[in-house]
């Protein structure tokens, strides 16, 4: 169950003004739920966002929900700090985000996300020195092991090289410095 690539008749939205001035991934998730059936929101699978040009507060969210009634078995829906689109079988290339499949993915629980993306710069830092950072890829995924939702998010440099990498607990904030091997192979 591979979600397609190929995007046709998005549809257009656009977030209230008072959410257009930092989009955090959980309040861009509540714009991404308005546009599903009520049985897709529960059934999230992954998040992504990607900045480069050293500004690296996302102002766009990629949404990737299960659904059983499109031919790609999933929905993607990306929201952006003006507007919101649709894509019913989609993964859009997003920076340098992988291609995902929907068989690889498991469910979020959506109530244990209580550690927004504006915290995972701030924990980051906290954990170590950035420095020469140019890009940042965030993640949300559940891990096979059943514990809480975790944030991996990856710092390149410049020249496009990874410089570090976190993990960052979704409900605890629990950081973890992801070792030089594991920032290479993602």
């Amino acid at each position: 169950m591979q979600c397609s690539l190929l995007s046709l008749g998005c549809v257009f939205g656009f977030a209230a003004p008072d959410e257009q001035t930092k989009l955090t991934a959980l309040r861009a998730l509540k714009i991404a739920q308005r546009r599903l059936r009520p049985e897709v929101r529960a059934k999230l699978l992954s998040v992504t966002s990607a900045r480069s040009n050293g500004n690296l507060t996302p102002t766009a969210w990629r949404f990737v929900f299960l659904d059983p009634g499109t031919s790609g078995h999933c929905r993607v829906v990306t929201v952006a700090a003006k507007a919101s689109s649709e894509h019913p079988d989609t993964v859009e290339a997003f920076s340098s985000s992988k291609m995902e499949s929907a068989d690889s993915l498991l469910p979020i629980p959506q109530n244990k996300l209580l550690f927004d993306s504006d915290r995972l710069i701030e924990q980051a830092r906290a954990a170590s020195k950035l420095k020469g950072v140019n890009a940042a890829e965030f993640r949300l995924l559940q891990p096979r092991s059943g514990r809480e939702p975790v944030w991996e998010l990856h710092f390149f440099a410049e020249d496009g090289g990874p410089l570090s990498a976190f993990r960052i607990g979704a409900k605890t904030g629990a950081t973890s410095v992801l070792e030089n091997e594991s920032v290479e192979a993602n």
